[in-house]
């Protein structure tokens, strides 16, 4: 087998046709770069260059070889140079899992700002549920995933609390009477209620409130998606519980109402979740750096 360096020699040779300025990019001495020449020639059975006055040519045999080292080597260079670019932040990519609370909570200011300080690192992101969200990180298709509490993490995922969450029970301005009252869960059951579908996360952490309090959730819209919800309370169809994060600018414009309740609503966390056994690209542990280090 060939010698790697012989066919790199022989491609800096054929690229600058002098093997004195060879040894200069190399950084060797012209005896040296003859002497790999040489060894080539020998090895392959043909001669690669005539010598003459003028320099260096290649001989026909030389010429179909350096047809084939050329796009290796630029290959081989190309990847190097990538590689450098990837290490270095100047590329590379980032395959990032998020659910929509943890997008409107945190996410989208955060991201802001990584993108600023690495304009060319590629974000690939995609929008899901808290349980669609872990299984792309269980099955490696994304990096790290960021989400609301709760979720249900394996013993070696890693898990970082980034920011706390507050849901809040909410009307659109035809319930405006009852932002400057507090009502109890019970009392819910006579106004009609929007919550997330059956099944997800969401749904289950506002199911565990009423059931601790020994009551029952019965609402009377369901949706899976917070950007169908809030526009639902917004048009007064219901009243719904929703993070305080997502609807302040609907609060301060007045489209929305924040109602108290006598019972507490805990609040919940946004984590940034990775599994410890799927390696990662340099930009992807930058990324869960730059997210740890925003944490409240």
């Amino acid at each position: 087998m060939i010698s790697y360096d012989y066919y790199r020699v022989f491609y800096y040779v054929c690229k600058y046709k002098n093997f004195t300025k060879a040894a200069n990019v190399l950084l060797t001495s012209q005896s040296s770069i003859s002497h790999t020449i040489n060894n080539l020639e020998h090895q392959l059975g043909c001669r690669l260059f005539i010598r003459n006055n003028r320099g260096i040519e290649l001989t026909a045999e030389g010429e179909t070889l350096y047809t084939y080292v050329a796009i290796g080597c630029e290959q081989f260079m190309r990847g190097e140079s990538e590689l450098i670019n990837s290490i270095s932040l100047e590329s590379g990519n980032i395959y990032l899992g998020a659910t929509e609370t943890a997008l409107h909570c945190f996410l989208f200011d955060a991201l802001d700002d990584f993108h600023q300080k690495y304009p060319k690192v590629r974000l690939n992101i995609t929008n899901y549920s808290a349980i669609e969200a872990m299984s792309a990180l269980k099955n490696g298709t994304v990096d790290l995933i960021v989400t609301a509490t709760p979720f249900d993490a394996t013993p070696h995922m890693k898990t970082i609390v980034l920011e706390a969450i507050h849901d809040i029970l909410t009307g659109g301005s035809m319930y405006k009477d009852l932002q400057n009252q507090s009502i109890t869960l019970k009392e819910l059951s006579t106004y009609p209620l929007i919550c997330y579908s059956t099944g997800t996360k969401s749904r289950l952490f506002i199911e565990k409130i009423f059931t601790d309090n020994g009551l029952m959730l019965s609402p009377m819209i369901e949706s899976a998606a917070s950007d169908m919800i809030i526009p639902m309370i917004k048009h007064n169809l219901g009243l719904g519980f929703i993070p305080e994060e997502m609807v302040r600018e609907a609060m301060d414009a007045g489209e929305i109402v924040k109602i108290n309740t006598i019972e507490t609503i805990p609040s919940r966390k946004i984590c940034l979740v990775y599994d410890t056994q799927h390696p990662r690209s340099t930009a992807s542990n930058e990324l869960i750096h730059f997210l740890s280090e925003m944490r409240a």
